[in-house]
């Protein structure tokens, strides 16, 4: 800090505290348990962070949003009109994805990959290009994921 300036009221550079009081950009959407959902929340991300992140971490980010959002689809057990819950939010230093969906039977766990019946891939991928991911349970399952932010050029 400088002399002639005063500490922000949460002890941060100015600067830095003007850029974290930019408004996050956030998307929410509703999608149906079908095999087009993965891909229409990695359009839907993809139009949120395209200009805003640099292009190595929109790849991880559209990466990881279509792996959760598949994994709902294919592991939840839920009935066949079930909806899931998207979002994805681009902050000052932060992506912040989340699936949720009204399965809460079964283990969200990182497998072993199979190479021959296939399947295990998409924990391995989440954990490899996520600064840290989780799962919450309670009515339903939420599985998010944070991935590092490199400001779009």
């Amino acid at each position: 800090m400088r002399p002639q300036q005063s500490p922000s009221p949460a002890g941060q550079d100015p600067a830095e505290a003007a850029l974290c009081a930019v408004p996050p950009a956030r998307i929410e959407l509703s999608l149906a348990a079908a095999v087009e959902s993965p891909g229409a929340a990695r359009e839907a991300a993809r139009r949120l962070m395209t200009g805003r992140v640099a292009e190595p971490c929109l790849a991880d980010a559209l990466l990881v949003i279509g792996e959760l959002v598949a994994n709902s689809i294919r592991h939840a057990q839920v009935p066949a009109d079930a909806m899931i819950g998207v979002r994805a939010e681009v902050r000052a230093d932060v992506v912040l994805l989340e699936v949720v969906d009204s399965g809460t039977s079964g283990s969200v766990v990182r497998r072993p990959p199979d190479l021959h019946d296939g399947g295990g891939f998409g924990l391995n991928i989440v954990n490899v290009v996520s600064r840290r991911w989780g799962v919450d349970r309670g009515a339903g399952t939420r599985v998010w994921a944070e991935l590092g932010v490199a400001a779009a050029a």
